[in-house]
């Protein structure tokens, strides 16, 4: 499991076939100078929210050596919800609908994103 840091006082636990995405997901607002909320569940079980701004540090700390590889079907998903209302947000039902995408059958050269 790694994490997201964003700023310098918010760290957020995440698997990370998720971080990758997930920060790629905001990566890719801030490139375009797009807010965007990010939501979670804290540990104490409360629901935390913070507004990624183009001008916040962000880090991506990963538990693996190995590079992550992007779903194209995870990115469209996550991006639409960071282009939504509510933003980002990374609860455990989200986590669980991006594995059922996993669970479909699709030509994987089609899903796979590349490198950037």
């Amino acid at each position: 499991m790694g994490n997201l840091m964003l700023g310098r006082i918010v760290r957020i636990d995440l698997p990370d076939d998720v971080l990758a995405h997930v920060h790629a997901v905001v990566i890719a607002k801030m490139r375009v100078r797009e807010p965007v909320i990010v939501g979670w569940v804290a540990d104490d079980g409360h629901h935390d929210e913070v507004m990624v701004n183009p001008t916040m540090p962000i880090l991506a700390q990963y538990d693996t050596d190995e590079e992550p590889r992007l779903d194209r079907r995870w990115m469209n998903r996550l991006m639409m919800a960071a282009n939504a209302v509510r933003g980002l947000q990374l609860t455990p039902d989200l986590v669980d609908a991006l594995r059922a995408i996993d669970g479909e059958t699709t030509d994987a050269a089609e899903s796979a994103v590349g490198p950037s």
